[in-house]
């Protein structure tokens, strides 16, 4: 009887500890990801900016891995890129230039 209670409260154990990870984790996950904005004109007004400038940009702003860049053009902001980096202290940085004023 006693091993069928202790059975019974290790497993209960078991389950609080992975109920209270399971609603810490999307916390702890979202605590490393980053957002940032970079401003960029056009130097000229009539062409586009393109992908080296705003990587040019990025990588002058902050140090690390560039991970992706995507254009993502937004009404008003016609140039708007998503670049996602790994900072070099690990941290997931998602960052976006021209996107806003």
């Amino acid at each position: 009887m006693d091993s069928k209670r202790s059975m019974l409260a290790a497993f209960c154990g078991v389950m609080m500890v992975a109920g209270a990870a399971t609603t810490m984790l999307p916390g702890i996950a979202n605590a490393a990801d980053s957002e940032k904005k970079i401003s960029l004109q056009r130097s000229k007004p009539d062409e586009p900016i393109g992908r080296d400038a705003v990587l040019s940009k990025v990588r002058a702003t902050y140090k690390g891995r560039v991970l992706s860049i995507q254009e993502k053009p937004l009404p008003g902001f016609p140039d708007c890129h998503v670049v996602r980096m790994l900072s070099l202290e690990g941290e997931y940085l998602t960052i976006k230039v021209a996107c806003s004023s």
